[in-house]
Protein backbone atom coordinates (compact mmCIF):
# COMPACT_ATOMS: atom_id res chain seq x y z
CA UNK A 1 0.00 0.00 0.00
CA UNK A 2 3.02 2.22 0.65
CA UNK A 3 4.36 1.61 -2.14
CA UNK A 4 1.22 1.87 -4.61
CA UNK A 5 0.66 5.49 -2.56
CA UNK A 6 4.51 6.58 -3.15
CA UNK A 7 3.82 5.95 -7.03
CA UNK A 8 0.79 8.04 -7.33
CA UNK A 9 2.20 11.47 -5.20
CA UNK A 10 5.11 10.41 -7.94
CA UNK A 11 2.51 10.42 -10.41
CA UNK A 12 0.81 13.78 -9.67
CA UNK A 13 4.33 15.71 -9.30
CA UNK A 14 5.29 14.75 -12.51
CA UNK A 15 1.84 15.72 -14.09
CA UNK A 16 2.20 19.34 -12.07
CA UNK A 17 6.08 19.93 -13.35
CA UNK A 18 5.73 22.33 -16.56
CA UNK A 19 7.54 20.30 -19.47
CA UNK A 20 11.15 21.74 -19.77
CA UNK A 21 10.72 22.39 -23.60
CA UNK A 22 7.23 23.68 -23.34
CA UNK A 23 7.01 26.70 -25.95
CA UNK A 24 4.73 29.89 -26.19
CA UNK A 25 4.93 32.07 -29.58
CA UNK A 26 6.29 34.77 -27.21
CA UNK A 27 9.79 33.68 -26.37
CA UNK A 28 10.67 32.36 -30.18
CA UNK A 29 8.83 34.75 -32.27
CA UNK A 30 10.88 37.58 -34.09
CA UNK A 31 14.98 37.32 -35.63
CA UNK A 32 17.68 35.03 -34.22
CA UNK A 33 21.20 34.96 -35.61
CA UNK A 34 24.65 32.93 -35.03
CA UNK A 35 27.76 32.92 -36.86
CA UNK A 36 29.30 29.83 -38.12
CA UNK A 37 32.55 29.66 -39.73
CA UNK A 38 32.49 33.20 -41.39
CA UNK A 39 29.11 32.83 -42.03
CA UNK A 40 25.97 34.55 -40.70
CA UNK A 41 22.55 32.60 -40.67
CA UNK A 42 19.84 34.71 -39.94
CA UNK A 43 15.85 33.86 -39.35
CA UNK A 44 12.88 36.04 -38.44
CA UNK A 45 9.58 34.52 -37.36
CA UNK A 46 6.17 35.49 -37.62
CA UNK A 47 3.73 33.28 -35.57
CA UNK A 48 -0.11 33.52 -35.99
CA UNK A 49 -1.50 30.59 -33.47
CA UNK A 50 0.64 27.46 -34.15
CA UNK A 51 1.50 28.60 -37.96
CA UNK A 52 4.97 29.72 -38.43
CA UNK A 53 6.11 32.04 -41.16
CA UNK A 54 8.84 34.16 -41.96
CA UNK A 55 12.30 34.80 -43.87
CA UNK A 56 15.71 33.47 -43.81
CA UNK A 57 19.12 35.40 -44.84
CA UNK A 58 22.61 34.95 -44.31
CA UNK A 59 23.97 38.37 -45.76
CA UNK A 60 20.65 40.16 -45.24
CA UNK A 61 21.57 43.09 -47.68
CA UNK A 62 21.87 40.64 -50.20
CA UNK A 63 18.73 39.98 -51.91
CA UNK A 64 19.97 36.64 -53.15
CA UNK A 65 20.36 34.99 -50.05
CA UNK A 66 16.68 35.62 -48.86
CA UNK A 67 14.24 32.46 -48.38
CA UNK A 68 10.96 32.01 -46.82
CA UNK A 69 9.69 30.11 -44.09
CA UNK A 70 6.77 27.89 -43.40
CA UNK A 71 6.10 25.48 -39.81
CA UNK A 72 4.54 24.41 -37.06
CA UNK A 73 4.41 25.68 -33.63
CA UNK A 74 4.43 22.31 -31.76
CA UNK A 75 4.27 21.89 -27.43
CA UNK A 76 7.96 21.72 -27.85
CA UNK A 77 9.66 22.86 -30.49
CA UNK A 78 9.20 24.28 -34.15
CA UNK A 79 8.74 22.34 -37.38
CA UNK A 80 9.27 24.23 -40.55
CA UNK A 81 10.22 24.30 -43.62
CA UNK A 82 13.30 26.54 -45.51
CA UNK A 83 11.77 27.62 -48.95
CA UNK A 84 14.89 28.61 -51.39
CA UNK A 85 12.94 30.38 -54.33
CA UNK A 86 14.35 31.30 -57.96
CA UNK A 87 13.52 34.45 -59.38
CA UNK A 88 10.41 32.86 -61.52
CA UNK A 89 9.09 31.90 -57.73
CA UNK A 90 9.81 28.15 -58.54
CA UNK A 91 11.88 26.05 -55.34
CA UNK A 92 15.48 25.81 -56.19
CA UNK A 93 15.50 23.37 -53.06
CA UNK A 94 14.57 23.73 -49.51
CA UNK A 95 15.78 23.13 -45.44
CA UNK A 96 14.15 21.10 -43.39
CA UNK A 97 14.74 22.13 -39.45
CA UNK A 98 13.39 22.00 -36.04
CA UNK A 99 13.89 24.71 -32.73
CA UNK A 100 13.51 25.09 -29.20
CA UNK A 101 14.61 27.27 -26.50
CA UNK A 102 17.78 25.76 -24.60
CA UNK A 103 19.21 27.45 -21.89
CA UNK A 104 18.21 31.04 -23.17
CA UNK A 105 19.45 30.32 -26.81
CA UNK A 106 17.26 28.88 -29.95
CA UNK A 107 18.95 25.34 -30.45
CA UNK A 108 18.13 24.37 -34.44
CA UNK A 109 18.99 21.30 -35.94
CA UNK A 110 18.33 20.70 -39.39
CA UNK A 111 19.05 19.00 -42.25
CA UNK A 112 20.09 21.36 -45.03
CA UNK A 113 19.46 21.02 -49.05
CA UNK A 114 20.76 23.17 -52.37
CA UNK A 115 24.82 23.62 -52.59
CA UNK A 116 25.21 23.34 -48.70
CA UNK A 117 23.59 20.25 -48.43
CA UNK A 118 24.27 17.96 -44.91
CA UNK A 119 23.08 17.96 -41.29
CA UNK A 120 23.66 21.33 -39.61
CA UNK A 121 22.99 22.54 -35.82
CA UNK A 122 23.24 26.51 -34.28
CA UNK A 123 23.01 28.01 -31.35
CA UNK A 124 21.45 31.16 -32.02
CA UNK A 125 20.55 34.45 -30.00
CA UNK A 126 19.01 37.84 -30.04
CA UNK A 127 20.89 40.16 -31.29
CA UNK A 128 22.71 41.91 -28.29
CA UNK A 129 22.59 45.80 -29.97
CA UNK A 130 18.79 45.36 -30.21
CA UNK A 131 17.33 47.07 -32.63
CA UNK A 132 19.15 50.44 -33.77
CA UNK A 133 17.37 53.54 -32.22
CA UNK A 134 14.68 55.33 -34.20
CA UNK A 135 14.95 58.85 -34.16
CA UNK A 136 17.05 58.81 -31.15
CA UNK A 137 14.58 57.03 -29.53
CA UNK A 138 15.42 53.27 -27.80
CA UNK A 139 12.98 51.10 -29.37
CA UNK A 140 11.26 48.80 -27.39
CA UNK A 141 11.73 45.03 -27.66
CA UNK A 142 9.53 42.12 -26.77
CA UNK A 143 11.26 40.12 -23.11
CA UNK A 144 12.45 36.97 -24.53
CA UNK A 145 15.62 34.34 -23.43
CA UNK A 146 18.68 36.69 -24.45
CA UNK A 147 16.92 39.46 -25.09
CA UNK A 148 19.32 42.79 -24.70
CA UNK A 149 18.38 44.86 -22.22
CA UNK A 150 18.64 48.39 -23.86
CA UNK A 151 20.44 49.87 -27.16
CA UNK A 152 24.14 49.87 -26.86
CA UNK A 153 25.10 53.50 -27.68
CA UNK A 154 28.13 52.07 -30.37
CA UNK A 155 25.02 52.79 -33.18
CA UNK A 156 25.46 56.65 -33.18
CA UNK A 157 29.16 56.64 -32.12
CA UNK A 158 30.00 57.38 -35.75
CA UNK A 159 27.49 60.24 -35.92
CA UNK A 160 27.69 62.61 -33.14
CA UNK A 161 24.83 64.51 -31.91
CA UNK A 162 24.96 67.86 -33.36
CA UNK A 163 25.05 65.65 -37.35
CA UNK A 164 21.92 64.29 -36.36
CA UNK A 165 18.32 66.73 -37.25
CA UNK A 166 15.27 66.71 -34.03
CA UNK A 167 12.89 64.41 -34.97
CA UNK A 168 10.78 68.06 -35.87
CA UNK A 169 12.84 68.66 -38.70
CA UNK A 170 12.44 64.98 -39.99
CA UNK A 171 9.01 65.19 -39.80
CA UNK A 172 8.11 68.38 -40.84
CA UNK A 173 5.53 67.85 -44.56
CA UNK A 174 8.17 68.47 -47.31
CA UNK A 175 6.82 69.55 -50.52
CA UNK A 176 6.22 66.68 -52.71
CA UNK A 177 5.69 66.55 -57.03
CA UNK A 178 4.63 63.17 -58.05
CA UNK A 179 7.02 62.20 -61.17
CA UNK A 180 3.82 61.01 -63.11
CA UNK A 181 0.33 59.61 -63.25
CA UNK A 182 -0.12 56.65 -61.03
CA UNK A 183 0.24 53.34 -62.68
CA UNK A 184 -1.66 50.55 -62.28
CA UNK A 185 0.10 48.09 -59.96
CA UNK A 186 0.51 44.18 -60.56
CA UNK A 187 2.70 41.69 -58.95
CA UNK A 188 5.20 41.78 -61.72
CA UNK A 189 5.63 45.43 -61.37
CA UNK A 190 7.10 45.19 -57.64
CA UNK A 191 9.49 42.37 -57.75
CA UNK A 192 12.97 43.47 -56.60
CA UNK A 193 14.60 45.27 -54.33
CA UNK A 194 13.31 49.01 -53.86
CA UNK A 195 15.42 51.35 -51.28
CA UNK A 196 13.90 54.22 -48.71
CA UNK A 197 16.03 56.69 -47.44
CA UNK A 198 20.67 56.65 -47.42
CA UNK A 199 23.29 55.48 -45.66
CA UNK A 200 23.55 52.24 -43.60
CA UNK A 201 20.49 52.90 -41.87
CA UNK A 202 18.41 52.67 -45.31
CA UNK A 203 15.68 50.53 -45.34
CA UNK A 204 15.84 47.82 -48.40
CA UNK A 205 12.08 46.82 -49.16
CA UNK A 206 12.03 42.86 -51.07
CA UNK A 207 8.82 41.60 -52.88
CA UNK A 208 9.93 37.80 -54.48
CA UNK A 209 7.65 35.95 -55.85
CA UNK A 210 7.13 32.69 -54.46
CA UNK A 211 4.98 29.90 -56.18
CA UNK A 212 1.80 32.18 -57.01
CA UNK A 213 2.32 34.92 -53.98
CA UNK A 214 4.21 37.58 -53.40
CA UNK A 215 5.94 37.42 -50.12
CA UNK A 216 9.24 39.97 -48.86
CA UNK A 217 11.05 41.75 -45.99
CA UNK A 218 12.12 44.97 -45.23
CA UNK A 219 15.39 45.48 -43.42
CA UNK A 220 17.47 48.16 -42.28
CA UNK A 221 20.37 48.31 -41.60
CA UNK A 222 20.32 44.99 -42.44
CA UNK A 223 23.03 43.43 -40.12
CA UNK A 224 20.57 43.46 -37.36
CA UNK A 225 17.49 40.34 -37.00
CA UNK A 226 15.84 42.63 -35.15
CA UNK A 227 15.31 45.82 -37.92
CA UNK A 228 14.09 43.16 -40.31
CA UNK A 229 10.32 42.08 -40.70
CA UNK A 230 8.19 39.93 -43.51
CA UNK A 231 6.11 41.33 -45.44
CA UNK A 232 2.78 39.76 -46.79
CA UNK A 233 -0.92 40.06 -47.67
CA UNK A 234 -0.23 42.18 -50.65
CA UNK A 235 -3.74 43.59 -52.24
CA UNK A 236 -3.93 45.08 -55.58
CA UNK A 237 -6.49 47.04 -56.90
CA UNK A 238 -5.95 49.46 -59.24
CA UNK A 239 -3.44 52.01 -58.99
CA UNK A 240 -2.62 51.09 -55.05
CA UNK A 241 -0.98 48.36 -53.49
CA UNK A 242 -1.91 47.74 -49.64
CA UNK A 243 0.60 44.96 -47.60
CA UNK A 244 1.53 44.00 -43.89
CA UNK A 245 5.04 44.78 -42.30
CA UNK A 246 5.26 42.34 -39.44
CA UNK A 247 6.61 43.23 -36.17
CA UNK A 248 7.07 40.49 -34.09
CA UNK A 249 9.73 40.98 -31.14
CA UNK A 250 10.50 44.95 -31.53
CA UNK A 251 8.94 48.36 -32.63
CA UNK A 252 6.72 49.63 -29.99
CA UNK A 253 4.15 48.81 -27.43
CA UNK A 254 1.70 45.93 -27.66
CA UNK A 255 3.65 43.51 -29.36
CA UNK A 256 3.69 41.88 -31.94
CA UNK A 257 1.80 43.99 -34.39
CA UNK A 258 1.81 44.88 -38.33
CA UNK A 259 1.62 47.64 -40.36
CA UNK A 260 -0.97 48.23 -43.07
CA UNK A 261 0.87 49.99 -45.76
CA UNK A 262 -0.88 51.73 -48.37
CA UNK A 263 0.77 53.13 -51.76
CA UNK A 264 0.98 54.34 -55.17
CA UNK A 265 3.29 54.00 -58.22
CA UNK A 266 4.49 56.17 -60.80
CA UNK A 267 8.01 55.53 -62.88
CA UNK A 268 10.37 54.25 -60.71
CA UNK A 269 8.74 55.63 -57.52
CA UNK A 270 6.65 53.65 -54.92
CA UNK A 271 5.05 56.34 -52.87
CA UNK A 272 3.98 55.37 -49.16
CA UNK A 273 0.62 57.06 -48.49
CA UNK A 274 0.21 55.68 -45.06
CA UNK A 275 0.74 53.04 -42.27
CA UNK A 276 -1.61 51.85 -40.05
CA UNK A 277 -0.65 50.05 -37.27
CA UNK A 278 -3.47 47.65 -35.78
CA UNK A 279 -1.85 48.13 -32.35
CA UNK A 280 -2.73 51.61 -31.72
CA UNK A 281 -5.83 54.16 -32.23
CA UNK A 282 -6.09 56.22 -35.06
CA UNK A 283 -4.98 59.41 -32.95
CA UNK A 284 -2.04 57.41 -31.73
CA UNK A 285 -0.75 56.89 -35.02
CA UNK A 286 2.78 57.68 -35.00
CA UNK A 287 2.87 57.12 -39.09
CA UNK A 288 0.04 57.22 -39.81
CA UNK A 289 0.05 60.03 -42.78
CA UNK A 290 3.78 60.45 -42.59
CA UNK A 291 4.52 59.78 -46.62
CA UNK A 292 8.02 58.76 -48.31
CA UNK A 293 9.20 57.12 -51.46
CA UNK A 294 11.15 54.32 -52.24
CA UNK A 295 13.03 54.03 -55.57
CA UNK A 296 13.55 50.86 -57.56
CA UNK A 297 13.16 48.27 -58.10
CA UNK A 298 16.69 46.42 -58.44
CA UNK A 299 17.70 43.13 -59.23
CA UNK A 300 18.30 40.55 -56.76
CA UNK A 301 21.64 40.02 -58.33
CA UNK A 302 22.26 43.77 -58.47
CA UNK A 303 22.45 43.55 -54.03
CA UNK A 304 25.08 40.69 -54.66
CA UNK A 305 28.20 40.72 -52.16
CA UNK A 306 30.94 39.97 -54.87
Amino acid sequence: MHRMKGALVLSLALFCVPSAWALDADQVRGGWETGVEGSEHVYNFEIQGNRVTGIYCTDCADATTLAFVDGTLEPDQMSFIVRHVRDDGSTAYEDHATARIEDGHLEVRGQAGGPAAGAFHWVMHKDLRGPAPFLGAVTPVLPQPSAPARNVAAYEAHQPPSARPPPARLFRPQPYEQPGPWEQITPERLIGVWFAGTGNGKQHFTFHKVGDRLLGMVCGPCDNPYTMAAIDDFQFQGDTVTFEIHHEDFGGKGLPFHNTITAHLAGNELRVISAIANNLPIKQQPLAYFPFSMIGPVAFEATAQH
